[in-house]
């Protein structure tokens, strides 16, 4: 499996409580899917989100978003070193 970033626009009205439910429903859709969102980061400040997810293709990970209504901005393979 590879690793990707999902990119994510956070709305002025969403608090670390609904970023933090939708995570989870994003992540619980994923693990239905055989994938395993890690974690994410993000800034209320500066309006945007960072999840991983281990996964086969980014086509995986947008639908696991698509399933939980979540929008993407992007989704790009990446390294952790």
């Amino acid at each position: 499996m590879s690793e990707f970033l999902g990119v994510h626009k956070v709305p002025a009205e969403m608090t670390e409580g609904d970023v933090t439910e939708g995570f989870n429903s994003y992540k619980e859709a994923a693990s239905k899917m055989g994938l395993k969102a890690s974690h994410a980061h993000f800034s209320l400040e500066k309006g945007f989100a960072y999840c991983l997810t281990e996964a086969s293709s980014a086509d995986e990970v947008r639908k696991a978003h698509e399933n939980v209504a979540i929008p993407l901005e992007d989704v790009t393979e990446v390294k952790t070193i």
